[in-house]
């Protein structure tokens, strides 16, 4: 490919829904299989669904869609939005791919929809086991069609040694990135316990990618007005804890991003970040330290500015394609940073989105052809479509 206008969009945030099929005998392991997770109506409504999960009922956005074959009514609802159920819940890549043509996308790198919420089950072994069968099941079905359909490595940090062994095993089997929430519980991506995830990604140039969900789901219940919010709020306290910690200094093959957040928060939390990174830099200039940042100190301060590290290709930001102040990003922050996103099957998406960039009469038309896959391919290391260099 020569020109850019020949380049259907790279969807570097797209979902799959998990169903019935993620969590059968052809993916979980025998010893939790009289555990797995069952489709069960919830008597709200006909044909309205939960999941239930060692006896607990959990629902995540679209999953489960449907039951023993028959299709939530609600899902019928909004068909229009996202795409047959086929591709929504991932039976085929043909099923992925038919919606992907319909919506000029060339290649999606899939994340998960149920384990947008950790953990889903409580009992850690469990739900381990459950994050094991669905990097089984989105690996067999990518498989279908490697060179269109990525997917990105679910872990359980609640045991950070063998997330790190899932990471191993799923980059073996092509997985191009793990997604992460922006905390867990009471621990931020910097908390020490959870070097081993850092230890692995630097290892094996595998990228971090901190997705919205919810990762303190007791704070949730127990501090809802401070709480409640975390399926955004994460990924800006994520990006706060990691580029705020050197982090990226002390594991320089690594590179993240934050996704789905749009983008017009990046310059606040920076400033954010700053207000308390400069306070801590002009009391080491006076001697007059506090034993709250001694923590920060030790584990030292970056050695760069968020800016720098996007424009040194460490750090990338998803983006709304109807975000307003999109065009001063691209300007302020360059055009290859930018991870495009369909967000194919969401009930929340925009249909045709690559098309809705294309329209959009605020940003020159290199801009819009380069944010919809250049960001995408630095991100996860995929050969870009052209060799020229970024903004």
């Amino acid at each position: 490919m020569g020109d850019t206008n020949e380049i259907k969009a790279w969807d570097g945030d797209g979902h799959v829904e998990e169903w019935e099929e993620t969590f059968s005998d052809k993916y979980l392991e025998p010893a939790f299989r009289d555990r797995r997770p069952k489709v069960i109506e919830t008597g709200d409504a006909e044909h309205d669904y939960i999941w239930e999960i060692d006896g607990e009922r959990k629902r995540v956005g679209g999953s489960p869609s449907s039951r023993g074959g028959v299709v939530s009514t609600e899902y019928e609802i909004m068909a229009p939005w996202r795409g047959p159920h086929e591709s929504g819940e991932f039976h085929s890549a043909e099923d992925r791919l038919a919606v992907m043509d319909a919506e000029q996308t060339w290649l999606s790198v899939n994340y998960p929809t149920l384990f947008l919420h950790w953990p889903v089950a409580g009992d850690p072994a469990l739900n381990q086991a459950l994050s094991r069968s669905y990097n089984n099941w989105v690996a067999d079905i990518s498989n279908q069609s490697p060179d269109r359909l990525k997917w990105v490595t679910v872990i359980d940090l609640s045991d950070p040694k063998e997330a790190a062994r899932e990471m191993e095993r799923t980059s073996e089997m092509g997985s191009v990135g793990v997604m992460v929430l922006g905390d867990y519980s009471t621990k931020s991506l910097d908390h020490v316990d959870f070097e081993p995830l850092w230890d692995t990604a630097n290892q094996l140039g595998m990228p971090v990618n901190v997705h919205p969900g919810m990762g303190a789901l007791d704070a949730a219940k127990a501090f809802p007005s401070v709480a409640s919010d975390q399926f955004l709020m994460s990924v800006v306290r994520g990006y706060k804890s990691i580029c705020g910690s050197g982090l990226l200094d002390r594991y320089p093959n690594v590179k993240v991003s934050f996704l789905e957040t749009g983008c017009t928060w990046v310059d606040f939390a920076g400033e954010v970040m700053d207000f308390s990174l400069d306070n801590i830099r002009d009391r080491i200039k006076l001697g007059s330290l506090r034993a709250e940042h001694k923590a920060t100190v030790e584990r030292g301060l970056p050695q760069m500015t968020p800016l720098e590290y996007i424009q040194d290709g460490r750090i990338f930001i998803g983006f709304e394609i109807d975000d307003q102040l999109l065009p001063y990003m691209v300007d302020k922050y360059g055009t290859d940073c930018w991870v495009y996103a369909s967000d194919i099957p969401h009930a929340h998406r925009k249909p045709d989105s690559a098309r809705f960039v294309l329209n959009r009469t605020d940003l020159p038309q290199t801009a819009k052809d380069r944010i919809l896959w250049e960001g995408t391919a630095r991100l996860y290391g995929l050969e870009s479509p052209l060799s020229s260099g970024g903004k």
